[in-house]
């Protein structure tokens, strides 16, 4: 009996370790704007169908929207760093390297938002020196950018990420 117990004991801890990792999936390999195809700031379901992305996405798309925020992938990284993910995909200095690559957005607050509601749309912020930076400057994730969220971002980061006007109506808004 005390052996069919160990024996019982030791498959379901094997069981259990089994069903924990993420053993079988493909490692994740791209970054989040090379999987961003529209850069719209979201990762959708066509856009991941053809990536290794694909295999985990219902576990990354936490909201169940059937896209995938910048958040949700970050956060995904950083839960599976080591099993999907490296800690180079993962850390800050990842984050300002790949930033680095973006054009700095150029315009200010106020000549994006084209139609002086208060926000930029994802139509609007479709110009070359912000899309790509959309993704990481829309925090609550309604794909729109308040000015509280552009300059968040422009304090944040400062001249990494902005240049010329939209610099200048930072440094005038202090």
């Amino acid at each position: 009996m005390k052996k069919l117990t160990l024996a019982a004991t030791i498959l379901a801890s094997l069981s259990l370790a089994a069903c924990s990792s993420n053993q079988g999936l493909e490692r994740i390999d791209s970054d989040f704007a090379s999987l961003d195809n529209d850069s719209d700031g979201y990762i959708s379901k066509v856009e991941a169908d053809d990536d290794n992305i694909w295999q985990h996405f219902s576990n990354i798309d936490t909201n169940m929207d059937n896209e995938i925020s910048r958040k949700e992938f970050n956060t995904y990284m950083k839960l599976n760093n080591g099993k999907v993910a490296s800690d180079s995909e993962v850390s800050e200095s990842a984050f300002k390297a790949e930033i680095a690559k973006f054009d700095k957005i150029e315009s200010s607050f106020a000549s994006l938002d084209n139609d002086s509601n208060g926000y930029i749309s994802v139509v609007e912020g479709n110009d070359d020196d912000i899309s790509n930076h959309f993704g990481y400057m829309d925090k609550n994730q309604d794909k729109r950018i308040s000015k509280r969220e552009f300059m968040g971002y422009i304090k944040k980061y400062g001249n990494a990420v902005a240049e010329d006007d939209a610099l200048e109506a930072f440094k005038s808004n202090k």
